[in-house]
């Protein structure tokens, strides 16, 4: 059930994107930091923990280098856009 719940979020969240691309910049620059923001926070909250229990310290390191290389991408994209 609650499976289902996401998918139906996920498919309204896309069809609302989709609907705002025409309306302008101001709606596309609205949902441009609730986007990055949850895939920072899915990355910092179920992906971090596992990173850290099932790897030594230098895994664990280099695997925080390529998330934080990830968010940087998001900034880059964003900035050049």
């Amino acid at each position: 059930l609650l499976q289902l719940l996401t998918a139906v979020a996920a498919l309204a969240g896309a069809s609302c994107s989709l609907l705002a691309e025409g309306s302008g910049a101001g709606a596309v620059s609205g949902i441009l930091p609730f986007t990055a923001g949850g895939f920072i926070y899915l990355g910092t909250v179920s992906v971090l923990p596992e990173i850290l229990r099932n790897s030594g310290p230098a895994q664990a390191f280099l695997q925080l280098l390529a998330l934080l290389a990830g968010v940087a991408m998001m900034l880059l994209i964003a900035y050049y856009e």
